[in-house]
């Protein structure tokens, strides 16, 4: 069966990512005890700050607990620490998503594991070299973890947008860089590939 329809992963394949920057940055405001954040990208606070469970307030005062913050960190300077861990767009990755829209007839969707945070500095200044002020206007539909309430790999989070878009499937190809996303999706029916920010997605100009 033909693809229809493509899901891309936000970070590490439309954005470049470098979580180092992140510790780096929250070190530097006298972090004692980051690693125990650094390890546990999928720790309960952070899938909860994801899924839309608690607000930016809480997530941050949670985390300026549980590393060892300083209380004269201010929230600018947490958020800019948080944020350093998103870099830029590859050369020609928007535009893609475009041109696969206009060109080549996809259905194309973002669905991304996020939180506001994050999504205000991408629209700020991630775009900030493009006309356009969020990343939507790149996309049939954008789906955010905190807005949707789901994060992969559960399948609820793909039975979501298969079902708010009524997709196939089988007909739906899921792009994202961690293989557990990839295997929870192929789980739920989709056809997927494991990529990265430094794959080159021109094959999907190819139509299959």
């Amino acid at each position: 069966m033909s693809i229809k329809n493509l899901i891309f992963d936000l970070g590490n394949v439309i954005l470049r990512l470098d979580q180092s920057a992140t510790a780096n940055g929250f070190k530097a405001l006298g972090a004692t005890n980051f690693p125990t954040l650094s390890q546990h990208h999928s720790s309960k606070t952070i899938v909860d700050y994801e899924t839309g469970k608690i607000s930016a307030e809480e997530f941050r005062a949670t985390v300026r607990s549980s590393i060892g913050l300083p209380d004269t960190v201010t929230d600018e300077q947490f958020d800019q620490a948080w944020n350093a861990m998103l870099l830029d767009f590859p050369p020609g990755r928007l535009e893609l998503m475009r041109t696969l829209k206009k060109d080549f007839g996809y259905k194309v969707y973002l669905l991304s594991n996020t939180n506001a945070i994050h999504i205000e500095y991408v629209d700020k200044s991630c775009l900030k070299d493009y006309t356009e002020d969020s990343l939507y206007s790149f996309f049939d539909q954008v789906y955010y973890s905190h807005d949707i309430g789901h994060r992969k790999p559960s399948k609820e989070a793909f039975e979501h947008i298969l079902k708010d878009q009524d997709l196939v499937a089988s007909e739906t190809l899921f792009l994202d860089d961690m293989p557990e996303n990839v295997e929870a999706a192929k789980a739920c029916g989709l056809q997927a590939a494991q990529v990265d920010a430094e794959t080159d997605l021109s094959f999907l100009q190819l139509r299959f």
